[in-house]
């Protein structure tokens, strides 16, 4: 079998493509060396730190599931203070009170 001649059209093309695609000076300047990466480890939190946290937040999920249903008949209470204060406002108005600056 005879092994194919590179011509120099592809010659130039592959070379083109390696100059095109390569790493430029800049392009190493700016990546992460070794103590870069040893001092992001460093300062890193690790499973051991996360693991308190994980469990103080299962633990208000749990009290937040506990006081969810004493508090769930109070959600409309908003919604009729707000329709409370709009309609002493309008009667305010109607008898031409001036609304007093809290």
């Amino acid at each position: 079998m005879v092994a194919k001649e590179t011509t120099l059209n592809e010659l130039g093309e592959t070379l083109a493509y390696v100059v095109e695609h390569m790493a430029t000076k800049d392009d190493i300047a700016n990546m992460a060396t070794k103590d870069d990466i040893a001092v992001i480890r460093a300062e890193m939190a690790t499973k051991a730190d996360i693991a308190g946290i994980m469990e103080e937040l299962a633990d208000i999920k749990l009290r937040l599931k506990t006081i969810e249903p004493l508090v769930e008949d109070h959600a409309g209470h908003s919604k009729e203070i707000d329709h409370a204060l709009e309609r002493i406002s309008a009667i305010e108005k109607h008898l031409g009170f001036k609304p007093k600056a809290a």
